[in-house]
């Protein structure tokens, strides 16, 4: 629930079931070209209750032994850093592990080799995987250092490791996980089709739960 002032004055209240502050901007400018075209509260309200928000923005992939498993495209460390703070004002209370692959161009670089250190302040714990196509990206300058990326994220308290895949961070992170826990995985690509796999790992651990 967030209220928009004009002029200083309270203007509306309105709710929306999406997380973060930056859908709280998105729903602001959805209300000023709404009301700009003479929409009124009652109809912009029942718009947000309808809307089902968009494939991987914090897209909840499933909840599989008491683990969520999430999907976002963030990529920037700006959106990296909005999106977990989001997660964790929603699942405050519950351990939430940081899975990011290096894939976008700009991700690839080290241009974002600082940023990227503090974008990770909400997780609890952190896994980079291994810098996507790095002969491709090293044609364009330095390529992001992943293990001192790793260094810098645990320097600032956080506990965070590399591995080169998917299949290794899978191998490494699936033993570990317990209920409670909240997966977010963040790639604009594929990443190895590493959401369905932690999901088929995890449902082989509720089936084994039941025998």
């Amino acid at each position: 629930r967030f209220t928009v002032f004009r002029d200083g004055l309270s203007w509306g209240e309105f709710e929306t079931h999406l997380i973060g502050e930056f859908n709280v901007r998105n729903c602001l400018a959805v209300i000023i070209a709404a009301d700009a075209w003479g929409i009124s509260k009652a109809k912009i309200q029942e718009a947000f209750d309808t809307f089902a928000s968009v494939k991987r923005r914090m897209e909840v992939r499933g909840t599989l032994a008491g683990v969520t498993v999430i999907d976002d495209f963030a990529h920037h460390p700006t959106a990296v850093e909005e999106t977990l703070k989001a997660l964790r004002m929603k699942y405050d209370g519950r351990r939430l592990i940081a899975i990011f692959e290096p894939r976008s161009w700009s991700s690839r670089l080290a241009v974002f080799q600082e940023p990227y250190s503090k974008a990770f302040s909400y997780a609890d714990y952190v896994v980079i995987a291994g810098v996507y196509n790095t002969s491709k990206a090293s044609e364009l300058g330095k390529v992001l250092d992943v293990d001192e990326l790793v260094h810098e994220i645990g320097m600032r308290g956080k506990p965070a490791l590399s591995f080169p895949n998917a299949d290794a961070i899978i191998e490494h992170i699936a033993p570990e996980l317990r209920a409670g826990d909240v997966v977010a995985i963040m790639s604009n690509g594929g990443f190895g089709g590493i959401h369905d796999k932690i999901l088929a790992i995890l449902e082989e651990k509720r089936t084994a739960m039941k025998l």
